[in-house]
């Protein structure tokens, strides 16, 4: 499984994406086939979206090293990624059930296409971003540009919510499991 983790490491992200988007195509037609999958179809698809993201994410975990003094704490720079990983797809067989059940709200037509692509594009450009500013300025400029584009006016919460993340995302990774993120190429020299 390690091998198969380090190739899927080593693919350009694109290719990652579009065998996620072949995967919602070929599952969108498939809903399409069936009268009681057809009228949740959009419902369906995203949870299918999510869980093949989580998929994607819990076969990464394979390629993170693990240090002997992590093996030997019990928690391993696998271990959150992969319990999120095992709440996600639980959680999704529940919704997935619910959403088939007959007395489930139909889909609704979705009329926000261009801000739901925006938060796309802006979440993988954010990625793309970690070598060059790092995950916590990119993760907090990607935060607040969300909740700007949401409507979030005030000041007080634009800075708080993305100041929490990253102090969270820092005790979780650095201090827990102690995982360095990227801090990119422009804060490298400052680390020092």
């Amino acid at each position: 499984m390690a091998s198969f983790s380090a190739w899927l490491t080593s693919l350009p992200y694109g290719v990652s994406l579009g065998f996620i988007a072949l995967v919602l195509v070929l599952l969108y037609f498939l809903f399409g086939l069936s009268e009681r999958t057809k009228r949740v179809r959009s419902q369906l698809l995203v949870l299918c979206a999510m869980d093949l993201i989580t998929l994607l994410f819990f076969l990464l975990t394979f390629s993170l090293r693990v240090s002997k003094l992590a093996q030997n704490a019990g928690a391993t720079p696998r271990t959150v990624p992969r319990l999120w990983a095992f709440l996600m797809i639980f959680a999704s067989i529940g919704a997935f059930f619910a959403i088939l059940k007959h007395d489930a709200k139909e889909d609704e037509l979705f009329e926000r296409w261009i801000f739901a692509l925006l938060v796309g594009v802006g979440s993988i450009f954010s990625v793309m971003m970690f070598s060059f500013i790092g995950y916590y300025l990119s993760s907090a400029l990607f935060i607040v540009l969300v909740m700007v584009s949401m409507g979030e006016r005030n000041k007080v919460q634009l800075v708080v919510t993305p100041v929490i993340w990253c102090l969270f995302t820092y005790i979780v990774f650095a201090r827990l499991l102690f995982i360095k993120l990227p801090v990119g190429m422009i804060f490298k020299g400052i680390m020092r």
